[in-house]
């Protein structure tokens, strides 16, 4: 009897145990197998994001070769265009070949075999590069094989009539992408607005256009494989799963970063290959062993490791919660700085377009204009300090001239020595280059801090710029400056401190002066981002002077010369840009009837003038529910919108997303473009998101603007 109860007792226990350890191990490989699945679809979505990467330098790459050939043949005469093909084909082995593309004449001159049908010329990508746009093709399967094409604008007397056409090989791509696997056998695809494969390991994909949304109408075997290609026709980032033949397979996929033209790219991996489809077995020898020494360590363990765990999420929310402040603040400080600029910089952009204005007017106009613009700057700058302390500086490189851009800088600055007993000398070496490649804007930006700074703190006597520099290895330009100043001077235990931010040195002698403290900061950070230096030797008492070295493209041999330079040291070259607004060549667009939505009347009165000198009818509201109330009646017609964001009663957001649940055609379909002050970088994507077209920030850019009307409000004949 004693022995039955012991008996039943030991197996009363080894039961108990044996239900908790399965319980725990099974639930571990729940829970376990979920953090797994988790694993796959992180990996995949990094080795998608390497891949996009790299696909995205190639097309940058591709693109770059095409603006380099479109720059050769804008520099020469059309009769040499044959003779410049050929040389840009041996250049540009990786094209098949090259052509120019005349809107009424057809191809006027090629080399190479481009096999171009002139069918494709009604294709959205030719439009789009007619438009000023370098867009890529889709890829078509041609009697000797498969290709695709690049259109790039080829600028000439008449504006925009003719095209730059390249041909690659169709799978250009797929070669590409071939060279990259995943696992054992997965593999990367790339896809067209349209759900074709255009890139993949299998060439039968790409020759025959495999469209698995297309073949899933047919064929029920392929609708999970179309579920998820439609998701990245979708230009949707994430993962799926389908399975095919049998075998489950995980899909990661985003659109891909560089491409203007809707394409995407996935990747495709066989889930039984994945490196974590050995961990089942290995939790259930570990759970067995472990499973219960690790819950009694996992609950003493909790006990220590909860309380900064909790630290560390308040410390989040309360870093989140500061982003978030700080957000909104530059956001309102952006709109309520951009609206009066919009005014300054509008009105005299429009009043510099009259060709009747005298040399003197035109000339207080221009300096307006520029002023305005160098607030825009600083604005910009402010807006741009996170960025720069998280050490994230973007420069955007361009051509530029060199000797208009110093005419800028000594234009704005002589207006600093009105009323003060200072002499302002400005020495450009007549050998300094003709032409750069750089961020002229950041280059100005430098320029202007450190003239602003020694004007600033210097009652009288001189103030010298001297500009000069040598080229150094591959093609580039090592700029050297210095301003000098005989100023009050810096104290030499203040000058460690002097680049640092929101910092004035000598606060109590300097007390009456402005400045936020940040231009010295700014400046550093834009030096040393052109891979330069700044250097500053300073006598208290006496001045100061600051060196500089910056490293640009060194784009051609040309120089300023002599008497180039004699003008500038004599202030009066002439700015070419100041007349390049009267040379745009606006569409005729008086077929059209536009709709402006604005609170100030003074914003309303400047992009009304902007928009008449396209010859359209523009109708001025002064709040977003009037704006819904006009398209809800449908009278009169609109061919646009252009809405202002911020706005009491109703902003331009909710008008917006109100006039798109009105549920008609004319209300779907309306081009809303943002004419907006609020334009912090990330707001462009969110006004994008949320029902509308396009976006154009205050004060207004005429080209942006003339970009936008001619991609969302078609000619008399598109």
């Amino acid at each position: 009897m004693n022995m039955s109860i012991r008996l039943r007792s030991i197996l009363v226990i080894i039961l108990t145990n044996l239900l908790i350890i399965f319980f725990s191990v099974f639930a571990g490989i729940f829970f376990i197998g979920e953090n797994i699945r988790s694993s796959q679809e992180t990996e995949l979505m990094v080795v998608s994001d390497i891949a996009d990467h790299f696909i995205s330098s190639e097309i940058e790459n591709l693109r770059l070769r095409v603006s380099m050939i479109s720059a050769s043949l804008e520099e020469t005469a059309s009769s040499q265009w044959q003779e410049i093909l050929v040389s840009q084909k041996l250049d540009h082995g990786v094209f098949t070949g090259i052509a120019i593309l005349d809107r009424d004449e057809g191809i006027i001159a090629s080399c190479g075999d481009l096999q171009f049908p002139m069918e494709l010329a009604s294709e959205s990508f030719i439009a789009a590069a007619y438009g000023g746009e370098i867009r890529f093709s889709s890829t078509y399967a041609l009697e000797s094989g498969i290709l695709s094409y690049i259109a790039a604008p080829l600028t000439d007397e008449q504006e925009n009539s003719k095209l730059l056409i390249v041909s690659l090989s169709g799978m250009y791509f797929s070669d590409l992408v071939s060279t990259i696997t995943i696992w054992d056998t997965g593999h990367i695809f790339m896809t067209d607005h349209e759900g074709n494969i255009i890139a993949n390991i299998r060439e039968n994909w790409v020759q025959n256009r495999i469209n698995f949304m297309r073949m899933a109408e047919m064929d029920s075997s392929f609708i999970e494989v179309a579920s998820v290609l439609r998701r990245v026709v979708n230009q949707e980032t994430g993962t799926g799963y389908f399975s095919t033949d049998g075998v489950p397979r995980l899909c990661s996929f985003r659109p891909i970063s560089s491409s203007n033209e809707g394409w995407s790219m996935g990747i495709i991996a066989p889930l039984p290959e994945s490196p974590f489809r050995d961990i089942d077995r290995g939790l259930l020898i570990v759970g067995f062993v472990a499973i219960i020494l690790s819950i009694i360590a996992a609950g003493i363990a909790s006990i220590y490791i909860k309380k900064p765990f909790l630290e560390i999420a308040s410390l989040k929310e309360e870093a989140e919660r500061s982003s978030m402040y700080k957000s909104n603040f530059l956001a309102n400080m952006s709109h309520e700085m951009r609206t009066p600029l919009n005014v300054i910089v509008g009105l005299t952009d429009l009043r510099m377009e009259d060709r009747d204005l005298s040399e003197s007017v035109h000339g207080d106009l221009q300096k307006i204009n520029s002023a305005g613009e160098l607030l825009l700057g600083i604005v910009n700058d402010v807006l741009d300090i996170s960025k720069i302390e998280a050490g994230k500086l973007e420069l955007v490189p361009e051509n530029y001239d060199t000797a208009e851009m110093f005419s800028d800088i000594i234009t704005l600055n002589i207006a600093r020595m009105e009323g003060r007993k200072i002499q302002f000398l400005a020495d450009i070496n007549e050998d300094f280059p003709k032409e750069l490649y750089g961020d002229e804007l950041r280059v100005k930006q430098i320029f202007n801090n450190l003239l602003s700074n020694a004007f600033k703190y210097s009652k009288e006597g001189l103030i010298k710029l001297i500009v000069a520099g040598s080229p150094v290895e591959n093609n580039r330009f090592m700029l050297h400056a210095t301003v000098s100043d005989t100023g009050i001077g810096i104290r030499e235990e203040d000058i460690a401190k002097l680049f640092s931010e929101y910092n004035q040195v000598d606060t109590k002698a300097n007390r009456k002066i402005e400045g936020t403290g940040l231009g010295l900061a700014i400046t550093k950070k834009l030096v040393q981002g052109m891979k330069g230096k700044i250097e500053v030797e300073s006598i208290y008492g006496i001045g100061t002077t600051f060196s500089i070295w910056i490293e640009q493209g060194h784009v051609s041999d040309k120089i300023i010369g002599r008497e180039t330079a004699e003008l500038l040291r004599s202030f009066h070259y002439t700015n070419k840009k100041l007349n390049s607004a009267s040379r745009l060549v606006r569409s005729d667009l008086s077929h059209a009837r536009v709709l402006v939505v604005d609170d100030f009347q003074t914003n309303l009165d400047v992009a009304s003038g902007l928009l008449k000198k396209y010859k359209m009818k523009v109708d001025c509201i002064e709040s977003g529910r009037e704006a819904l109330d006009l398209i809800r009646a449908g009278v009169p017609h609109y061919d646009a919108i252009f809405m202002d964001h911020m706005m009491p009663e109703m902003d331009g957001m909710e008008a917006t997303s109100l006039i798109r649940e009105l549920n008609t055609e004319y209300a779907k379909k309306i081009p809303i473009i943002a004419l907006t002050a609020n334009a912090l970088v990330t707001n462009e994507q969110m006004f994008l998101e949320n029902g509308f077209n396009a976006f154009v920030s205050k004060p207004i850019d005429l080209f942006r603007l003339d970009s936008v009307l001619k991609k969302w409000i078609p000619g008399k004949n598109p």
